[in-house]
């Protein structure tokens, strides 16, 4: 007789993705039979007793030691000082805009300012911060 062969081990819930089954949590709680266990122990799973583990046996020292001395962070001197606006730059001046994408606020030095001005007289503003 042919020594015994095991089966090879078949997963009851096959990925559909991966991280996805095919099956719900409920319909693997039923295939997997646990309301049976439940039954069979008057509505809940049964519990067992902790046992005591065994000391861990010492760790061995690490072959590389880290060195003495401690990182402290570096001190960051600089002041937050607002941008200052280009005196050409003005409400109402045409730019020319040389860099970046054309929507929103541009930095101001992709821009070239030009000597014509459009009237904004009666334009409201006060939606709009500096």
């Amino acid at each position: 007789m042919p020594p015994q062969q095991r089966k090879p081990h078949v997963c009851r819930n096959p990925d559909l993705i991966r991280g996805v089954g095919k099956y719900s949590r409920s319909k693997m709680y039923h295939k997997r039979g646990l309301w049976a266990i439940k039954s069979k122990n008057g509505g809940a799973f049964p519990k067992h007793e902790k046992q005591d583990v065994a000391a861990a046996p010492a760790e061995k020292p690490p072959k590389v030691y880290p060195a003495d001395d401690v990182k402290k962070p570096l001190v960051n001197k600089r002041k937050a000082r607002p941008t200052k606006l280009r005196a050409s730059i003005t409400p109402g001046t045409v730019l020319i805009v040389l860099a970046g994408r054309f929507k929103g606020r541009v930095n101001q030095s992709y821009v070239i300012a030009t000597s014509t001005k459009v009237d904004i007289s009666g334009v409201n503003v006060e939606k709009f911060d500096v």
